[in-house]
């Protein structure tokens, strides 16, 4: 060891630090400083400067520098133990060295720890640390520090991979310091050993690592030594900082292996009551960090074995409940020295401790018993911390009454149901009480500085407390159904019969929709069950329930509670079942709920209150539709008359046929033939207005023009005139039937009910044919050549109408306003049009026959190239992803031959189209950002951003093909799931694709279309989306892993950095077997396969995708030799990207040709790369053959199989050929096979 280097390191670690130190300087200082890092000498350096002469910003570089030896160098090459000694002596030095020092001092250890102990040379740490426990104030805490920091590394993060590599060596060792003894030897009978012993005391020599490690003199254990240590310092009543900062470490401590420790080792080490008394110690922080390990403790896991209830009567024991108790009401009266904030929080630790035990433990769904015996403690702490007025700490509880309510044992037990008086009280005035504080706030300024804004306070107050009470309310309700309506009604009779505060009436409404929502529940579930008791107890709640619900539906509601009204409303089913509607009154309660919903549509000016109505009435028709079947004449006329009425908005009018159509899809009572008799009044008005449009205005572009009065807008431009009121309303029809359309499709095709799906099917032709042509009618407008013939004076017409520019124009009135409603009118067209044929796709009439597939494809490329992003974007998600998720996808029908009579036509020129256009338009861009700014910025985001949408639903579209691929493929379904569990660009799941099994079974027998399919994808991959490469990518790796790396090659794009990371991720946790998939897609791809490869590990600037293709070619070298065994034999016969006849011998071959390659990227390497980067390659390009070799350690003995012929493998590929005893590979003095395995 040089002194000169010690000196230059010190003097650099001065310039490093130095605030007037020129830039250049002290870079070179801190090179100087890495270099000593990555010195062979770095430990004695290290050492050595840690010496007590230097100053500690010294001595703290130093420790850096023993840290990263440590760190990074194999335990081969370092003396472990002469580092641990030292290190331990510097712990005994340091005692009173900084904070800051102390805790580096204590990683440094810890990361010795988890490399060398234990084992035969290092078997006393207990005793080590212990003497360091017992030296000083200083030393129990370092001492405490590594039991903590040991305990994170190996139970809480995932920082140091050696710890996952030890965890079974370290948890023995672990196990057997902390406990004591007697429970060691209970728990682990068979299963432990002396650290003195040299040879194990049970079971083979190779379990030695395994047991648990006992160490002679710490019969006791270290948790209870903590324990007895931190009870006497709670028991000492006023801390000083001293006591009160190593509470806090020796609790801190005990939390982090709470959720790790045996629920035995926590009963006989008394922790549960030491924590308790914790919470009486006059000390804010104790008391926190006390209350957040009990709550941990009260959410172990313990569903299982003998101890799955011992949390439970562990935690309402007296020592313990009496203290948490107590803790909670000294929370309410504030001492002086409490923080009211830290009262606060530990308040509501507390809150959900205790709701833990109830719905983790008490009430958990696998017990059917009271397991509690002496519950009454428990249930008077819920009870009081439930009344609590800080709605923050009284949350949790409420929602844990729900979970009692709903548990018939413990609801029935005495003390519960003792309690259940006082609760609902409280419940039913706290309702009253959020309902006030969510309108004026009027909560404690302590909980109100708990959110961020008054906004975020109202939500909480609004949502999640009142939705606990509602939940009260209905289990309330659920268990004495008669005696709880007769308990509340007289509390509600009075708000609505006299004027009260808008708060109480908002709170009444609340309650009425929860108790008849419980009561319609708790009847259904009698009927399914046939349980009479329960239904006689429902008919003795049902009586004085109707009287409330006149009061309701008479109440003069003021018009702020209009919203809350409605939302109520539908809870009257209850009362109105067809079992109920015979009796006195029913009938007209249900014209009445009905009427109350019409009045808020008719002639109402809030358009939100008028769809809140519809909504409401459509809830009510799918809720009791066969007793809206009883009054249906009523019923049609009541909302004939208001779909004649002018005051009613087209949309609510919309709506309201929206209302009929779910109502007679869910009549059981009717039979499809009455079911066309009822609807055909209600889809034949829709049907007609389209077919006399297209017989006359949708037969070409021009008199799809004239229709919209174009050639009147453009003079009126010109000359100032007025707009053509004809044209306007012509466009205000259509719009108004394609969005009733919708509407009643939505409700009744698709995800809605199904019903109505025979009665659609009469109406397919006469609908999808208008259809398409409007939308070719449209698809025209964007191009030039159809309105050439107009003189078209006006630029701000064209540019109002198809986006554009907008030239400064804000004048809104005459033409120009005109021009706007067109533009909205041509939207509404078009989204709606593209809707509604979506949902046609549900019908299997609807791609029968050629006509119809010809037709559907010259409605898409008709005026293709004139199209904009934004309306290939619609097309993509509103029809053709319709389209192929449900073609061929229908029930009780065999769907094959219409998939194939369909989609080929169609979806092989939309690949090429798309791919070609989506290329050119992201070359335009990047040329566009590759120049200076200009032009309108703000146009072209907008641009930018429409291009993004379109990319995405074309990679959204792909998505559908490939998942409907992989519905065949049952070990690409399994990686696709692991990989979007991990998947770094999230996907939402409601716009997940799905896939179409019919669909992907077909692909995979066209070969054609398959290919162009993987094609496309690939295509897809070159643009400049994350989110949409990333979608392509992943499912890619999973069901084609070698065209996941063709995608980076140099065959077609050069690879972003982006897309060359994402294909390196995907690809590294790629399943081996995907190679030799039975679905057949590897043999095709052999040949454009190959090359790709070879491309990737010949291309210098793909370094760190070449990891994963060494390791792709591993995984096809090891199942190239049974490949062909898995082809279907549907590809025995058939050509496919040059692969004739067997395919599994193309393969073969094909890989045949890699290992040249891949021996010469192996050499170079090996002869150039530093000694862990050829360790982390060739672990990589190994990482298939080991998974399969792992994976058949535990496989029982199979019959062997037919010796199969043998692949010529190049010699030098392994040192295992015969003749040969070294290779490329065995040049590395460092390389280890051990550590190769996964």
């Amino acid at each position: 060891m040089d002194p000169a280097v010690i000196e230059r390191v010190i003097h650099a670690l001065d310039l490093v630090y130095g605030s007037d130190t020129p830039i250049e300087q002290r870079r070179e200082a801190e090179t100087l400083c890495e270099q000593l890092r990555n010195d062979p000498q770095a430990p004695a350096y290290g050492f050595q400067l840690t010496n007590a002469t230097n100053t500690s910003m010294v001595r703290h570089f130093g420790l850096q520098v023993l840290e990263h030896a440590i760190q990074h160098r194999s335990s081969d090459t370092l003396d472990m133990h002469s580092l641990r000694d030292k290190v331990l002596d510097l712990l005994v030095n340091f005692g009173e060295e900084k904070a800051y020092i102390r805790e580096k001092l204590v990683s440094i250890l810890v990361m010795l720890v988890i490399r060398a102990w234990p084992s035969a040379e290092w078997a006393n740490l207990s005793e080590q640390l212990m003497r360091l426990y017992s030296m000083s104030p200083v030393g129990r805490e370092m001492a405490l520090g590594v039991w903590r920091t040991l305990g994170e590394e190996l139970f809480v993060y995932d920082r140091d991979p050696v710890a996952t590599i030890r965890k079974s060596q370290l948890t023995g060792g672990i196990v057997g310091a902390l406990l004591p003894k007697s429970v060691v030897v209970e728990l682990y009978p068979s299963g432990y050993r002396l650290s003195s012993d040299p040879i194990v005391a049970v079971g083979k020599k190779a379990k030695a690592a395994s047991l648990v490690v006992l160490e002679p003199g710490n019969e006791d254990g270290w948790l209870l030594r903590w324990v007895q240590y931190a009870g006497q310092l709670a028991g000492a009543g006023e801390l000083d900082d001293t006591q009160e900062t190593q509470l806090v470490a020796v609790i801190d401590t005990i939390a982090v292996y709470l959720d790790w420790i045996p629920i035995r080792a926590l009963a006989s080490t008394r922790v549960i009551p030491l924590l308790a008394s914790a919470l009486l110690v006059r000390s804010d922080v104790v008391r926190r960090r006390a209350s957040e390990a009990l709550e941990t403790v009260s959410r172990r896991n313990t569903a299982g074995g003998e101890d799955r209830d011992a949390v439970l009567l562990l935690m309402t024991q007296a020592d313990a409940l009496g203290p948490l108790a107590q803790a909670y009401a000294a929370t309410l009266a504030l001492a002086a020295w409490d923080d009211s904030g830290e009262a606060l929080v530990v308040a509501r630790t507390l809150a959900t401790a205790c709701a833990n035990l109830v719905t983790m433990h008490w009430t958990r769904k696998k017990t059917e018993a009271n397991v509690l015996p002496q519950p009454e403690r428990l249930v008077e702490l819920l009870v009081a911390v439930s009344r609590d007025a800080r709605y923050t700490v009284a949350a949790p509880v409420l929602g844990c009454w729900a979970a009692i309510l709903k548990h018939a044992a413990v609801a029935r037990e005495p003390h519960v149901a003792a309690a259940f008086g006082a609760l609902t009280e409280h419940v039913t005035q706290a309702l009253f009480g959020v309902c006030r504080a969510a309108q004026d706030l009027a909560v404690d300024a302590g909980e109100a500085a708990e959110f961020e804004s008054a906004a975020d306070l109202r939500a909480f107050l609004a949502g999640d407390v009142r939705a606990r009470l509602l939940a009260v309310v209905r289990g309330m309700c659920q268990v004495d159904p008669a005696g709880f309506v007769a308990w509340i009604l007289p509390s509600l009779v009075p708000v609505f019969g006299s004027e009260q505060p808008m708060a109480v009436v908002e709170a009444a409404f609340m309650i009425v929709d929860a108790v008849l929502a419980a009561l319609d529940e708790f009847e259904q579930q009698a009927l399914q069950e046939s349980d009479e008791q329960r239904m006689r107890l429902v008919e003795g709640a049902r009586a004085p329930c109707f009287e409330l619900g006149r009061l309701v539906v008479q109440f003069a509601c003021p018009p702020e509670l209009i919203a809350r009204l409605l939302a109520t409303l539908p809870s009257f089913a209850f009362l109105l079942r067809p079992s109920a509607i015979s009796s006195g009154g029913s009938r007209e309660l249900l014209l009445a709920v009905l009427q109350k919903c019409a009045s808020c549509l008719h002639g109402s000016s809030d358009l939100v209150v008028a769809r809140r109505a519809s909504a409401a009435l459509v809830r009510i028709a799918m809720t009791i539709p066969d007793s809206l079947m009883l009054i249906y004449a009523d019923l049609s006329q009541l909302v004939d008359g208001l779909v004649g009425d002018a005051r009613v908005s087209s949309s609510v009018k919309s709506y309201l046929r929206e209302f009929q159509l779910a109502l007679i899809a869910g009549a059981t009572t009717c039979s499809l033939p009455e079911r066309k008799a009822l609807a055909q009044p209600i889809i034949q008005p829709m049907v007609q207005t389209l077919k006399s449009l297209s017989l006359v205005s949708l037969q070409s572009p021009t008199a799809f023009i004239e229709f919209l009065g174009l050639p009147h807008l453009d003079n009126a431009l010109v000359t100032g005139g007025s707009p053509d009121e004809e044209a306007r309303k012509r466009r205000g029809q259509l719009s108004a039937t394609l969005s009733t359309l919708y509407i009643c499709l939505n409700r009744t095709l698709g995800d809605g009910d199904p019903g109505l799906a025979a009665v659609w099917s009469d109406y397919v032709d006469d609908l999808a044919q208008p259809l398409l042509l409007l939308i070719r009618c449209i698809h025209a407008l964007w191009n030039p050549e159809h309105w050439q013939h107009l003189p078209w004076q006006s630029k701000e017409a064209r540019n109002r109408l198809f986006g554009i520019a907008t030239d400064g124009v804000s004048q809104e009135e005459g033409g120009v306003k005109e021009a706007r409603d067109i533009q909205n009118s041509l939207a509404v067209l078009r989204g709606h049009a593209y809707r509604c044929l979506g949902k046609l796709a549900h019908l299997p009439e609807l791609v029968r026959g050629s006509e119809m597939a010809t037709s559907f494809t010259g409605c898409l490329f008709a005026d293709a190239p004139s199209l904009t992003a934004r309306h290939w974007r619609l097309l993509l998600v509103e029809v053709m992803r319709p389209v192929l998720r449900t073609v061929g996808n229908w029930p009780g029908h065999s769907g094959t031959e219409a998939v194939a009579g369909f989609i080929p036509v169609w979806l092989a020129p939309l690949f090429a189209f798309c791919s070609e256009q989506l290329g050119s338009e992201w070359a335009a861009l990047a040329q566009r950002n590759s120049q200076p700014v200009g032009g309108d910025v703000a146009e072209e985001i907008a641009r930018d951003a429409a291009l993004r949408d379109w990319t995405r639903a074309w990679s959204q579209l792909l998505s559908e093909l490939l998942l409907a691929i992989m519905h065949w493929v049952p070990e690409a379904t399994k990686v696709e799931h692991d990989f979007m569990s991990s998947a770094r660009v999230s996907i939402d799941h409601a716009t997940k694709p799905q896939g179409n099994p019919v669909l992907g079974s077909w692909l995979l027998r066209s070969p054609d279309m398959l290919a162009a399919t993987l094609t496309a994808c690939l295509s897809a991959l070159r643009f400049s989306d994350t989110q949409a490469v990333n979608r392509v990518v992943l499912l890619l790796a999973a069901l084609v892993p070698s065209l996941s790396l063709v995608s980076v090659s140099t065959l077609y794009e050069p690879p972003t950095p982006a897309l060359a990371s994402t294909v390196a991720g995907y690809s590294s946790r790629m399943d081996p077997s995907m190679t030799g998939s039975s679905s057949g897609i590897f043999a095709w791809l052999a040949s454009d396969c190959t090359a790709a490869l070879v491309a990737v590990l010949r291309d210098p600037l793909l370094i760190d995708v070449q990891d994963h293709v060494l390791g792709c070619v591993a995984d096809m070298v090891y199942f190239s030799a049974s490949i062909g065994d898995r082809m279907p034999a549907s590809w025995a016969s058939k050509s496919v990207s040059g692969v004739v006849g067997d395919p599994g011998k193309a393969f073969r071959e094909a890989v045949g040709s890699l290992l040249s390659v891949s021996v010469e990227c192996l050499g170079q390497i090996v002869g150039e790369s530093e000694p862990k980067r050829r360790r982390a390659m060739l672990r990589v390009a190994m990482r298939g053959v080991l998974a399969v070799e792992k994976s058949r350690m535990f496989d029982k003995a199979k019959p062997p199989k037919p010796k199969q012929e043998e692949v010529l493998v190049d010699g030098s590929w392994s040192n295992r050929s015969m003749g040969r005893e070294t290779s490329v590979l065995d040049n590395d003095d460092h390389f280890d096979l051990g550590m190769l395995l996964p």
